[in-house]
């Protein structure tokens, strides 16, 4: 039998950190700033405490100020000359075309983001199925019942699970994923089962 890939979007198939997250970042903090008549800096102090807390700056917000998350979404997910800030991964379409077996996205972002993200980088022959931030009703990973709903919706039991965000690999190791950890970083938890530096390293 095959095994099942999944996969996070943000700094895992693409480099967010370098162009889109400023991007979103920034239209993050303007939202919560006119929405709740505060700063731009206390906006972007906010929206990193949910995101710490959370997993995701979004989740923070619906909890505590019942936000629209479809509006939220659309206006800090909408980026003018999009193609110009996707950056993939190095080798991406090679390290994904020797995989064999189920490949899914699971992202914390919104669908229309993910859909123009794959397109950009011509990935999207290569994945079966995408679960994004509206098919978990709205709950981020490392939400635990995010991770169910997610698990159950394509009746995975076992896994290989590659993230570049730690706290969402622990949730899936809860879960009995075989985790493996995007990052540069030195640190060893017990909960990664292997950690890469780059995403062909996985070969």
């Amino acid at each position: 039998m095959s095994s099942t890939w999944i996969f996070d979007l943000d700094n895992t198939l693409h480099d967010a950190q370098s162009r889109i997250f400023p991007i979103v970042n920034n239209k993050m903090n303007q939202y919560i700033s006119s929405n709740f008549k505060i700063s731009i800096k206390e906006a972007s102090i906010l929206r990193e405490q949910y995101w710490n807390k959370y997993g995701a700056t979004l989740q923070g917000l619906i909890e505590n100020f019942n936000i629209d998350p479809i509006d939220f979404l659309k206006k800090t997910h909408t980026i003018n000359n999009f193609k110009e800030h996707v950056i993939p991964m190095p080798c991406l379409k090679e390290t994904l075309s020797l995989i064999k077996g189920r490949k899914i996205i699971y992202t914390n972002a919104p669908r229309n983001y993910t859909n123009q993200v794959m397109k950009i980088c011509k990935i999207e022959e290569y994945f079966d199925e995408i679960f994004t931030i509206e098919d978990s009703n709205f709950r981020p990973k490392p939400n635990e019942d995010s991770m169910s709903l997610f698990l159950k919706k394509y009746n995975i039991n076992k896994a290989y699970f590659v993230d570049d965000v730690k706290e969402n690999l622990k949730t899936a190791k809860q879960f009995g994923l075989s985790t493996i950890w995007l990052t540069n970083k030195k640190d060893e938890f017990q909960y990664i089962d292997k950690k890469i530096f780059r995403l062909s390293d996985l070969f």
